[in-house]
């Protein structure tokens, strides 16, 4: 009984917290980067390149999320909220590696400070 519990594959739970840790990380980083300007710096760099990463490469499942829930919704459903993957598209091709562009400024202006 207890080997069999190694095979059993359970769901995964979702992660709710993510846009939240990002907005405090972030506000968190900008606050500290007045006292100190090169923490700062590295750390809101450090949260953009970890973000836009993990938004990259779990693109489809965030999508897909999207498209479950969007049908979900009983009252909620209008044109600015229906799924549309032309601005989806925009967003994964030029919104996402632009964010790790500038955490890779931010990295590279912490090491110009430092």
């Amino acid at each position: 009984m207890l080997i069999s519990h190694f095979f059993v594959r359970h769901k995964t739970p979702e992660p709710r917290f993510a846009p939240g840790l990002f907005l405090g990380l972030l506000s968190a980083f900008v606050i500290l980067g007045g006292a100190k300007p090169v923490v700062g710096l590295v750390g809101v760099g450090t949260t953009l390149i970890v973000t836009a990463v993990l938004v990259e490469l779990n693109r489809q499942r965030i999508w897909d999320d999207y498209l479950k829930t969007y049908r979900k919704q009983k009252g909620l459903k209008s044109i600015w909220r229906k799924p549309n993957p032309i601005y989806y598209t925009i967003n994964i091709v030029f919104l996402w590696p632009f964010i790790l562009f500038l955490g890779f400024i931010c990295l590279w202006a912490a090491y110009i400070l430092a």
